[in-house]
């Protein structure tokens, strides 16, 4: 019997297959996402939904070649719509994650995002769905024929199983904003206070809801968020367990079985009677990119030549680094924060002994690991007991041994990293196996989960 999850990213589309009772990983298809638009504008970040379908169609009919799919689970880029007509058809480019019209100024000084928030009470930020929603509603440039909206994913489990209306996990409504977590809906009255209709927000459903069946009747669960499918297919134990991980952006998450009613966090739906306690760096992972890019274009400049990469140079300089007593110290939010997007990075505490590349890529990576445990500290007082294992996910952990080992510095605990290396579609097919009853629960499911180096 076997298992497939399929995870629509920003940059890549994946999907493995999976035994559904060892958790050995089959076969992995990964492609890239080739469905972005060029916009007219710089903040507008588009990607065309038809393609990205295509892709998940072919890598989905490719896994399932062979028969005995049990499940087919999916997930995806949180917080960006797509818009729908009644017949469940899109009408719109996938606005994404990325895409800045919530920053554009709307009124009295604020921003459309700020806007909102004033309006509807909630804490929202550019790039969530509800806000993405309200500028177009306010700019009236909602498609003529949308009546509703919703994630990719989401889109993509309507195109497998035929449904003609969305269904969403509460991980994705709440990624949009103005989900009420307590009641499981969106609330209708803050919408109506935004001057926006009800009726465009989808239906949330109730745990483990499967959606429908292909037409080779495999069942298919509801699409769930990706930083929920990382965490379900990277964490063995939920409420002990620190989940870091670096891509490009980074996260820190706790699992949490009280949700807190006021945190600088994050509380983002789990499954049923755990909640997610997030932090999320925009910048993350591309701090180190953007370094790497610096120093690639200054070799270049001295030398005349193209240099490819220079990740394997600064491995193997960040190995022989001594730290001084005086290092550079990093602020990392080079793309600001959700709530301040205009905050910028910094480099302080320059002397004449710690200026060099080496220091440099010491500053980024300690204020990566710095600017998380902030969110951490945060999280501390509503999580139920200490945490016994630190989890790292993402390539950026996986390809960058020295920042690996300042995370396991920092928490004071060994880094443990899953062998499966996609995260997202593995916890995608762990929670689709669940809904489709292979499993009784999510706790017998993660117990495929394996770490490197253990047996």
């Amino acid at each position: 019997m076997r298992l497939l999850g399929l995870d629509i990213g920003t940059t890549s589309i994946c999907g493995i297959l999976c035994d559904a009772e060892t958790g050995e990983i089959l076969q992995t298809v990964t492609k890239p996402n080739a469905g972005w638009i060029t916009a007219e504008n710089e903040w507008e970040k588009l990607q065309d939904p038809g393609v990205l379908l295509g892709t998940v169609r072919e890598i989905a009919e490719e896994l399932a070649a062979d028969g005995d799919v049990a499940a087919i689970g999916l997930t995806g880029q949180m917080h960006g719509i797509v818009y729908l007509d009644g017949e469940g058809n899109p009408v719109s480019p996938l606005i994404i994650w990325q895409d800045g019209r919530g920053d554009l100024p709307f009124r009295e000084g604020k921003t459309y995002a700020e806007t909102a928030s004033a309006l509807t009470g909630y804490r929202l930020a550019t790039g969530f769905g509800a806000v993405t929603h309200f500028t177009q509603t306010v700019r009236g440039q909602i498609p003529p024929r949308a009546v509703s909206f919703c994630t990719i994913h989401d889109l993509a489990a309507m195109e497998l199983t035929g449904r003609k209306t969305p269904l969403l996990h509460p991980s994705d409504a709440a990624s949009f904003g103005l989900c009420d977590l307590k009641k499981n809906a969106f609330d209708t009255a803050a919408i109506r206070a935004a001057g926006m209709d009800p009726a465009f927000f989808p239906a949330v459903a109730a745990g483990f809801a499967p959606v429908g069946f292909t037409k080779k009747n495999i069942p298919v669960s509801v699409a769930i968020g990706d930083n929920q499918a990382s965490v379900l297919g990277s964490v063995s134990s939920l409420t002990d367990s620190v989940l870091v991980n670096i891509g490009t952006g980074s996260q820190i998450s706790c699992v949490t079985t009280v949700p807190p009613e006021q945190t600088a966090v994050e509380c983002r739906p789990l499954i049923e009677g755990h909640w997610l306690l997030v932090g999320s760096a925009l910048c993350g992972g591309r701090a180190y990119a953007i370094l790497e890019q610096f120093l690639r274009e200054t070799a270049a400049l001295i030398t005349g030549q193209n240099v490819k990469s220079a990740y394997a140079a600064m491995d193997q300089m960040m190995h022989r680094f001594v730290p001084s007593g005086e290092p550079l110290i990093v602020d990392p939010r080079f793309c600001g924060t959700r709530q301040d997007p205009k905050k910028r990075g910094s480099i302080g505490n320059i002397g004449i002994h710690n200026f060099s590349a080496a220091a440099l890529c010491d500053g980024v990576m300690n204020g990566m690991v710095e600017e998380l445990m902030d969110f951490y500290t945060e999280m501390r007082p509503f999580l139920p007991q200490k945490m016994k294992r630190l989890i790292g996910s993402g390539n950026g952990l996986r390809l960058n041994q020295p920042l690996a080992e300042r995370f396991s510095r920092a928490f004071g605990l060994p880094l443990s990293v899953p062998k499966v290396k996609e995260e997202a579609a593995f916890g995608a097919a762990l929670f689709a196996a669940v809904a489709a009853g292979v499993f009784p629960d999510m706790a017998s499911a993660q117990t495929l989960i394996r770490y490197e180096g253990e047996k």
